[in-house]
């Protein structure tokens, strides 16, 4: 090979090496872009909608039997974060997480679900955090998996299970499953 044609295809790759770098960094600004978006418009449709039940709950047990129910409302916290992040996958090349709490008022428990429903004063309350996932295919945002966030038994550390775990976890005990797992997303 001479030396002109090797010393033109180096200027060549010289050349196109930077425009693939480029074309990778608009791909994933507009990845970012894309889920913030999504991020803002499900969090305002959360903030708009009104999220109440009258639901079975662990709370309402007597002597580790489920009885009763209580009213719970359900809003978001604003201060919300998430996060874009590159995968190796060409179907689905990044994944998107969006971390936020529900904020849970609820009831005293009641025999009924009338009664439950009754309630206008909810004087209890409780944070509930989520991990969701999404992952980018055919150019949108799709849910991917969910995750509860809680303290252990012994209250000092904090723990993440799959929402599939934790809603046949508490279906098989007769309970509803949590807020945040069923939300739609």
């Amino acid at each position: 090979m001479n030396h002109r044609l090797l010393a033109f295809l180096f200027a060549l790759l010289a050349v196109s090496v930077p425009s693939a770098f480029i074309c990778d960094e608009k791909a994933e600004q507009e990845a970012v872009n894309t889920f913030k978006r999504y991020v803002t418009d499900l969090m305002a449709r959360y903030k708009a909608e009104k999220h109440e039940r009258i639901e079975r709950h662990p709370r309402c047990d007597i002597e580790g039997v489920p009885h009763g129910y209580l009213k719970a409302t359900y809003e978001p916290d604003l201060a919300y974060t998430f996060d874009v992040r590159k995968t190796d996958s060409l179907v689905s090349p990044y994944v998107g997480i969006l971390e936020l709490r529900w904020k849970e008022r609820h009831s005293d428990c009641e025999e009924t679900r009338d009664k439950a429903q009754s309630h206008s004063d909810l004087p209890y309350s409780n944070d509930l955090r989520y991990r969701y996932t999404y992952v980018f295919r055919d150019g949108k945002w799709v849910p991917h998996g969910r995750e509860i966030g809680s303290m252990t038994a012994e209250g000092n550390e904090f723990r993440r299970e799959s929402c599939e775990d934790e809603r046949a976890h508490l279906e098989a005990g007769g309970y509803d499953a949590d807020f945040g797992c069923v939300v739609p997303n």
